[in-house]
């Protein structure tokens, strides 16, 4: 039996929760590799980034009191 029948083998008695993180791992390990394999994770552009920098620019708020001691924590202070 080769290791690719093993895997099915494997993967056939899953639930469908777990397959999908055995499907995420491969994902992640195909993009490690040395780019041999393509998972169609980008359309066949491996030149393409997965993530865009910037995108969530000026889409958090961050509240005034940041900085400041909640008055739970004052007492520890």
């Amino acid at each position: 039996m080769t290791l690719q029948q093993q895997a099915i083998n494997v993967m056939e008695r899953l639930p469908e929760d777990k397959l999908s993180q055995v499907i995420q791992f491969a994902e992640f390990l195909a993009s490690r590799s040395n780019g041999d394999i393509d998972i169609g994770r980008n359309n066949g552009q491996k030149d393409q980034p997965l993530r865009k920098p910037g995108i969530l620019k000026r889409k958090m708020v961050m509240a005034e009191d940041f900085d400041e001691t909640p008055d739970c924590f004052k007492e520890y202070m």
